[in-house]
């Protein structure tokens, strides 16, 4: 069971954008034991902006061609069937970072199968005074692209918290990753290994405006 662990900070470690996703990834060890973590932070690659030539989507080329570790990232992906995601807000948005890569991605637009698709997602999102959820939202159409669905999300705003690692934010990551850890078990799990609970029916009821039903005795 392999999970990408993705991190989209702008920041050297160490960062809060990390110290959050590793509180994630306990959740996930937690429910998923033989989980096989690929941690990937975006900022140690160099990833080239996307020049908009769109030659990538020429069936005679089928890859972008800028020369950069773009392809090195995607390979790192291979085979995963979770991710966790974690980033800060800058200037309201997704980090430039993400964006750049996000861009990138387009370059698998017409194959058969996308890097970073179908996955099952935790997502984490942090800012130091606001606009976490529109952030949030942002990644929505980018996972519904790639068929990718989210399972847990979690936003902090620090304020005045001089260290979100010291408040409640770090067991909520924990939360999302046990959920994405669960959601995943759960999956894989073999029908025939779970309990079927019995079909249990309300008694018919009158429908509106029919006839009464009768009481016993009357």
């Amino acid at each position: 069971m392999k999970v990408v662990a993705l991190s989209c900070t702008q920041r050297r470690l160490p960062s809060l954008t990390d110290a959050l996703l590793d509180a994630a990834i306990t959740g996930v060890v937690r429910e998923v034991g033989d989980a096989e973590i690929q941690r990937i932070r975006l900022i140690d690659h160099r990833i080239e902006m996307c020049e908009g030539e769109d030659t990538c989507l020429d069936p005679e080329v089928g890859r972008c061609t800028l020369d950069d570790d773009f392809a090195q990232v995607v390979g790192l992906a291979e085979g995963a069937q979770a991710m966790l995601l974690a980033m800060p807000v800058y200037a309201g948005n997704v980090p430039a970072v993400l964006k750049i890569f996000q861009e990138r991605l387009k370059s698998f637009m017409n194959a058969g199968r996308r890097p970073f698709g179908n996955l099952l997602v935790g997502t984490i999102v942090h800012s130091r005074t606001m606009l976490t959820e529109p952030a949030l939202a942002s990644l929505f159409p980018w996972y519904l692209r790639l068929r990718n669905r989210n399972v847990a999300s979690a936003c902090f705003t620090q304020n005045d918290h001089e260290d979100l690692t010291r408040t409640a934010a770090v067991d909520l990551c924990v939360a999302v990753g046990r959920q994405l850890g669960m959601t995943l078990d759960v999956g894989r799990s073999r029908a025939l290994d779970r309990t079927a609970l019995p079909l249990v029916q309300s008694p018919p009821r009158p429908r509106c405006g029919g006839p009464a039903a009768s009481s016993p005795g009357a």
